[in-house]
């Protein structure tokens, strides 16, 4: 068996030096895009690597009349500035070595192909080590391009946007995503224009916060049951009031309210007030077996909002006891409610505590209480959550708003680009 690596612009590059020097038997063994070129993995060109193969065991005549290899171009004369060049090459040079040997010898046996094998999967440690280390001299350049008066820093329009995301505590993983494109994107004249650039970043934001389904539409139109899950006070209750005036007045949907918040003072009563001013009914359920007996006294509402009680998170047994209330079902929808006031770490560790329950939405409460809102494109980035509800202030109905791409993205970096 013979074992090679290619590298090509394209998959249909790569079968064409494959077919040429393997012929049409060989068999694709993996491939994968890579990045070649630039500096720190930026201006870099997109290419595909492909890992092929032959079995040259019964053919060994035709091994012998294979064409000599021809020699790949170094992958990194494109480099100005090459990092580690003179290692790798002499690496590519002692592979390409010991292969020109092999097939001048016309002997490739089971042996020698597992030891190649063997070298690759090394040679793939090697890589993702690399990797790692460009990583982080990347985050090292970024943090120097970032800092005003180094004298290699950002186009002016460009700092002056990385610099507001990081006070908006957005993650430097993500504004050097965004950078990056936007590097990439603009022509050099064009990265001098403020109103370009920061429309680029506009684009890239909005691209971001739509990866997750259902951000046009928080409460879908087949959802008939709401729950509503999160820590102790960030609003869930005033929250779940909001929503079901919002379903009743603008709406005009038959609601009904439950609570399993049975520890809370007051939290029923609270409910109950809520409830008759909209002339809806509320059911208290104290424990899951009364679950659906209650939603079956509910059945000729259109859409039934569910308010949890705000336990410990941290606590696992309270966790599980949140998730035996919930409604599993395909017309169900739970929001996860969390307060922008929260640091960001604590959001992380509620979400990990809550792994066990199915997440769909998430609600950002007390944003008037905050001034930084990075927490809302972290979220939705770092874990698939799709964007639903910000709530505004305590006044219900009024203060709660649909968090759509655009208003997350003026709560970001302004409504212009000389804000």
């Amino acid at each position: 068996m013979r074992v090679k690596r290619y590298v090509a612009d394209t998959m249909s590059d790569a079968l064409q030096q494959i077919r040429g020097e393997l012929g049409k038997d060989a068999i694709i063994l993996n491939t994968k895009p890579i990045k070649v070129g630039g500096f720190l993995g930026l201006f870099s060109k997109k290419k595909i690597e492909v890992i092929a193969a032959i079995d040259q065991s019964d053919k060994p005549a035709a091994a012998a009349k294979q064409p000599p290899v021809k020699k790949q171009p170094d992958r990194y004369a494109e480099l100005e500035n090459p990092i580690f060049p003179p290692v790798l090459a002499k690496e590519e040079a002692n592979s390409a070595e010991n292969t020109n040997h092999t097939m001048k010898t016309g002997s490739y046996s089971q042996q020698q192909a597992k030891k190649e094998i063997k070298e690759i999967g090394r040679d793939t440690k090697e890589v993702s080590k690399l990797s790692r280390e460009i990583e982080e001299m990347k985050g090292m350049f970024w943090k120097l391009m970032m800092t005003e008066g180094s004298q290699g820093h950002l186009p002016p329009a460009l700092l002056a946007i990385s610099q507001r995301l990081a006070a908006q505590e957005v993650h430097e993983k993500i504004i050097m995503s965004v950078m990056e494109r936007v590097l990439e994107e603009l022509e050099p004249e064009d990265l001098q224009d403020d109103k370009k650039v920061y429309s680029k970043v506009k684009d890239h934001l909005y691209s971001l916060l739509v990866r997750s389904p259902g951000y046009a539409e928080p409460i879908g139109q087949t959802i008939r049951f709401v729950q509503l899950i999160g820590p102790t006070g960030v609003g869930k209750t005033t929250t779940l009031a909001k929503l079901a005036a919002e379903n009743v007045i603008e709406h005009g949907k038959r609601v009904g309210m439950m609570t399993s918040d049975t520890y809370r003072i007051a939290a029923v009563e609270q409910l109950k007030t809520y409830a008759n001013i909209l002339n809806i009914p509320l059911k208290v359920v104290y424990s899951p077996d009364e679950l659906a007996p209650s939603l079956e006294r509910l059945s000729d509402c259109d859409l039934v909002f569910l308010d949890t009680a705000g336990r410990n998170y941290k606590n696992r047994e309270f966790v599980e006891e949140i998730n035996r209330f919930l409604y599993k079902d395909k017309q169900s929808l739970t929001f996860l409610v969390v307060s922008l006031t929260s640091k960001y770490q604590d959001i992380e560790a509620i979400l990990h505590s809550f792994e066990s329950v199915h997440i769909d939405k998430v609600i950002f409460t007390k944003s008037d209480e905050t001034s930084t809102y990075g927490t809302v494109l972290n979220l939705v980035v770092n874990y698939g959550l799709s964007l639903s509800y910000i709530t505004t202030g305590q006044n219900v109905p009024d203060d709660i708003e649909i968090a759509s791409p655009e208003r997350v993205i003026s709560m970001l970096v302004g409504d212009g680009a000389n804000e």
